[in-house]
Order: C-alpha cells, then structure tokens, then sequence
C-alpha cells in the first residue's frame, strides 16, 4: 500500500508525494497506481473539468482503494481527527461524471455533475460489477435540465454494480431527475437524505435491465406531497425495493401501481411519518397491503398498545393462479409428531364469506425432520378442477366491514421452530382486513 496526496491548490511537482507536491486532480493521482493504495484528499481541494470525468480508481473487491478528505495543515499521515467532509470533484456544462473501477472507499467528498441547463449524468459504478461505498458524502446533479444519479450504468449502457451509501446525501437540481437503479443500491444512516430541488419520482429504473433498492434508517421526508419516492416500470425484470426503519414524509405517495408481475416489488417496513413504529405496506401488481388501526379485531394482533390489523386491496390483476401475497405471520410452533392447526381471522364487505379460491392461507412450516425445507400446506380448493366452497364464518368483534371469515388450516409439524403463514388474496378488485395474529391448536 501507498498513500499519495491530491490538492487542486498543490504548485509543487505534482508526484503525490506530500502536501507540497499533490496531484492536482484525483484522475490524474489514480493514473498508474496499484489495488490497496490510497489517496488523501485535501479539505479545500476543489476539482473541476469541463469534460467527462472518470475517475477509475485501481481497486479490487479484495485489495480496496480508500480515498479520503483530511485536513491539510494536520497530521501527517493524518489520523481520524483529520478527516473532513468538504473536498468537492465537479464538471461544469453539460458534463457527466463516471465513477468507475471497484472497491473503492470513498470519504467525505461531495461529486456534483454540471452545471448547466443540460441533463449530465453521474454514474456510479460506472464499469460492469463494479463495487463502491460512500460514507459522509454527496453525491449532486447541478445541471436544471434532466439526467440521473445512476447506479449501475453508464451513458445509457446497462451495468451490474453494487453501491452502498453510508450517512450519504443525494441533491437534484430538477423536479425530472432521479436515481435510476440497474445494479443494487443499498443506503443507510443517512438524516434528511434530499437536498435541493425534489425529484417526482425519486427512484426509478433502467428500461432494459433489473435493479434493487436497500434503505434502513434513511430520512426521505423532504419528499411531500405530488412527490413518488418508487416509481413504476414496465420494461425491466426484478426490480425491488425494501424500506426498513426509514423516515418518510405523510404526504409522499409511497410507490407507484407496478406494472407487471416481476415488478417492482415494493415493501415499507416499519417505516413512516409520526413517531409509530408499527407500519408496514407492500406493493405489488396484484395488490396492496397496509397497516389499519380502525377495522381492528378485539384482543387480535397489537404492537404492545395499538391494535393492529392488514388491509389489502386486490387490484384487478389479482387471480387465482397469480394471487396477492401477503408480507409472512410467523409464530414459535414447540409441537412434534401431532397435528396443528393454524387460524388467521379476517373481514370483508362481502356479503357471505368469501370462496377458498378468493383467499386463503398458506402455511409453511418443518414438516421433515430430517431437514430444515419446509412444507407447505393451504385450505385452498384441492386442485384447479375442485369446485370452490365458502370460508369458515369468523369470530370476534371487529371496528368496522361486515362480515366475518376464517382461515384455518392442519399439518403435522416434525421440528420445532418458526411457522409462516401468508395470506393469498385472488378475488380481483376486492377489500379484506386481515388480523395478523395467528392461534395455534
């Protein structure tokens, strides 16, 4: 490993040997170097090209490169109370920036592409299956007209890559800008994650390939109202996007209808506006699933001290061969070698209790006990050429809808262990309220 030093203020020769002698940019200080080096970044360092950039750091995924902003006039080499979060690498016009090579490390360094009525792209990692991670930076479109924040691709071409954000904020300059996403995105840790000017749709995705979204602990809240944090896309294939413990604004539309069964796939888990810590919602072609706290069962499912139950909404893509799929019940089961059963309450506005082809159960549990695969048992109808009969009426006070059904199913567990249980929803255009709880016996 060799440190070199980057300053865009640096009037020595230009080595990167010291302070003195920095390379001025830090394309020029990559040039030639090896995997394991690493390069610090003055605290005033202030890059800027007219060009496309690309910066291609020599990495691997084994032998990381780390670029780091420090403070200049401290130790040397610095130590952690050197570091800093001020050193800025720009283009100007309608100028991309590609942040290329893999298993890179980057520290405290604000990326901003254009600055112009163009639409630039900054792209990250911008070289197939690429890695990079981000801790205390940001990564900027200053350009007003269109282009992305791209993750996994580069001037168009799709990529593989992996990027993982770290206390790392994002900044737009149009409400027609984005994140697009073909590789997979993870973002973490990060307080009011927006700055600038709040995309429509804050995360969309490439037309010809997949791509996956990972946020826990990220504040999305600057995204309000007429604002779509997951947008809808009918070109790619597996899309997904995963919320957890994430903060969003009341307003904001969560995610947009999907558009087709392999996406996207959409899940907010405990994640939300106010100061509860109960949510949770999915979102799918074939329906949605979100938390109630009105049309509640009586002694049913409670986070300790709100009652809680699910609504789904079917769209009417919802069907019996591809029906809506609850997010999973699970519950210690301590039975072996004797029948169970499991029994899920819910409430609809239909009439009579819906057919056993509209919705039912699925339970998966450890049926083998010389293995951990699970079984999968369901009271659904038999086979597609069974006839369908009606549900088991329900029991319970409810706070709202009208009529009562159960779900109830028997299997005959061989281990010990976790019990899930999915509630399958195929009557299109339908609403059911579902007290996630399940009884055991």
């Amino acid at each position: 490993m060799t440190a070199y030093y980057v300053r865009s203020g640096a009037a020595g020769a230009g080595t990167g040997a010291d302070w003195a002698n920095a390379y001025t940019t830090l394309a020029a200080a990559y040039s030639g170097k090896a995997a394991g080096d690493i390069f610090y970044i003055s605290e005033d360092h202030a890059e800027s090209q007219a060009t496309t950039l690309t910066l291609t750091s020599p990495g691997t995924l084994s032998n990381p490169c780390l670029v780091l902003c420090v403070n200049h006039s401290g130790s040397v080499p610095p130590v952690s109370a050197d570091l800093r979060t001020t050193a800025t690498i720009s283009t100007t016009g309608n100028v991309a920036i590609n942040i290329a090579g893999n298993g890179t490390f980057y520290y405290g360094i604000i990326f901003t592409a254009g600055n112009s009525t163009g639409s630039p792209i900054l792209s990250v990692p911008s070289a197939n299956n690429a890695s990079a991670r981000f801790v205390n930076c940001s990564l900027r479109l200053g350009s007003t007209g269109g282009g992305s924040i791209s993750i996994g691709s580069s001037g168009g071409v799709s990529q593989a890559g992996y990027v993982d954000l770290e206390n790392t904020t994002v900044q737009f300059a149009s409400t027609s800008q984005s994140i697009i996403v073909t590789g997979t995105l993870r973002w973490r840790n990060t307080a009011s994650a927006l700055l600038g000017t709040i995309p429509g749709v804050l995360f969309t995705f490439n037309a010809t390939r997949g791509g996956r979204v990972l946020c826990t602990g990220v504040d999305f809240s600057a995204a309000g109202s007429g604002k779509t944090l997951v947008g809808n896309s009918t070109g790619p294939t597996g899309i997904s996007a995963e919320f957890t413990d994430c903060k969003v604004n009341a307003a904001v539309t969560l995610a947009a209808t999907p558009g087709s069964h392999d996406g996207p796939w959409v899940d907010f888990v405990r994640t939300g506006s106010s100061g509860v810590n109960y949510t949770q919602s999915r979102y799918r072609y074939t329906g949605t699933l979100t938390e109630e706290t009105t049309i509640v069962r009586t002694g049913g499912a409670s986070d300790g001290a709100t009652p809680l139950a699910w609504k789904i909404v079917t769209t009417a893509n919802s069907s019996v061969v591809f029906p809506f799929e609850s997010i999973p019940i699970a519950i210690w089961n301590d039975t072996t070698g004797s029948a169970v059963t499991a029994t899920i309450q819910g409430i609809w506005g239909g009439g009579a209790v819906p057919n056993d082809d509209e919705i039912w159960i699925e339970v998966e549990y450890l049926g083998d006990a010389s293995s951990p695969q699970g079984s999968f048992v369901n009271d659904s109808k038999a086979d597609p050429l069974a006839s369908a009969a009606g549900q088991t009426a329900g029991s319970g006070t409810w706070g709202g809808s009208t009529t009562k059904f159960e779900l109830s199913k028997s299997f005959t567990p061989q281990q010990k262990g976790w019990i899930f249980v999915r509630v399958k929803a195929a009557k299109p255009s339908s609403t059911f309220y579902i007290d996630p709880k399940i009884t055991l016996s």
